[in-house]
């Protein structure tokens, strides 16, 4: 078993993590040093501390393993350097150093005290040796810098040829190790897109230990199922998930009421302004479509009912509008995953979406197809 040679290394703790880092490279630089991704019981947080003389101290206490990432500005360089680190309560040694030339910008990673991190460490590089992957990328690099590009060309079609071997590894480990935060990590990055790859994921969360089934990372794991679920519900062919909210006079309006019409279902806010710009061509779609058949139902994310109804006059909007006035937390926003705006849902006479995401030119693109001359 691989933890009975990972346990010894770890040395747990009920106050918590520390961890004692070094990154050599960094000269006398004064750079803060982060650690995200830390899962507590207020939820997920970042922390910061300054480097000195290349050595970090981070303290504090996690609900559960993580992985997290320490990462950290390299003067002149557009994107920070990162390691990738698996916390738990236990006290954990990291060194590294600066390289510009690698991956993450880090080489001669070495983590000690996280047996989390070692089941990481296990199932990120075994399956690379295992396969011959990890030789052959070496390898290829060393050819790169020759610049031997008929060597380059080998190394390719024989990395292609490995791969099937270095995911049948990995794809053993992760199912001889179902209760372990690595495994569900990797999970919680695969989010099947079918109903029926949804359902096989629930029913290996169903058969974890309950400690596991109460984690922060299944609960997030669900959520994403649960999210994945609605958004196979608003894609191009979907049916229009219906909702009702009060217009500007406070009577209720539905999606539904539009059946039989091309409907433009439009998300916006008085505040936003990339909405506010984008107004004014979607004034120009309606001006030229309307006639022909077009409607439009602009639902706000305001929650202030004056700078709503204030933003309409400003901008001349003719369509109908409706809003629960809850701002972000709109209803029909969340039943259709608007995390940005503005964002819209293009819906045909059945209740079907036919486009979404029309935004500019991309909005006469497509109603143009549905309203040809």
């Amino acid at each position: 078993m691989l933890l009975a040679f990972t346990s010894n290394a770890q040395k747990t703790t009920k106050r918590g993590y520390v961890i004692k880092g070094r990154i050599d490279g960094m000269g006398s630089s004064q750079e803060y040093v982060y650690l995200s991704s830390i899962v507590t019981k207020q939820g997920l947080r970042r922390d910061s501390v300054k480097l000195n003389k290349g050595a970090f101290t981070f303290k504090g206490k996690v609900e559960e393993p993580c992985l997290t990432s320490i990462y950290i500005k390299i003067p002149d360089h557009k994107y920070p350097a990162i390691i990738d680190l698996f916390l738990e309560n236990s006290d954990i040694t990291v060194q590294a150093a600066i390289d510009p030339s690698v991956q993450k910008y880090m080489k001669d990673i070495k983590v000690e005290g996280s047996a989390v991190h070692k089941e990481y460490e296990f199932f990120s590089k075994d399956a690379m040796e295992r396969s011959g992957r990890a030789k052959i990328l070496k390898e290829y690099n060393d050819a790169q810098k020759r610049r031997d590009t008929a060597q380059m060309k080998a190394l390719s079609k024989a990395n292609m040829k490995a791969m099937d071997s270095y995911m049948k590894y990995r794809e053993d480990w992760l199912a001889s190790h179902p209760n372990s935060f690595v495994t569900l990590t990797y999970m919680s990055n695969i989010i099947p897109e079918n109903e029926a790859g949804l359902n096989r994921l629930e029913a290996k969360m169903m058969g974890l230990e309950p400690k596991m089934r109460s984690s922060f990372i299944v609960k997030h794991i669900y959520a994403k199922v649960s999210e994945q679920r609605i958004r196979s519900k608003i894609g191009p062919g979907a049916m229009a998930a219906d909702f009702s909210q009060p217009d500007v006079e406070g009577k209720p309006v539905r999606l539904s009421d539009y059946r039989g019409k091309y409907v433009l279902v439009d998300f916006w806010a008085s505040w936003c302004i990339p909405c506010r710009n984008e107004n004014s061509n979607v004034l120009k779609a309606y001006n030229e479509y309307h006639p022909k058949g077009l409607e439009i139902l602009a639902i706000s994310m305001d929650d202030k009912r004056h700078a709503w109804l204030k933003a309409i006059e400003e901008d001349k909007l003719p369509w109908k509008q409706v809003s629960d006035l809850k701002g972000p937390g709109n209803s029909a926003a969340n039943e259709y995953l608007i995390k940005t705006i503005p964002a819209n849902f293009l819906v045909d006479p059945n209740g079907k979406i036919i486009a979404s995401g029309l935004r500019g030119e991309n909005l006469h693109t497509e109603l143009k197809k549905v309203f040809p001359n």
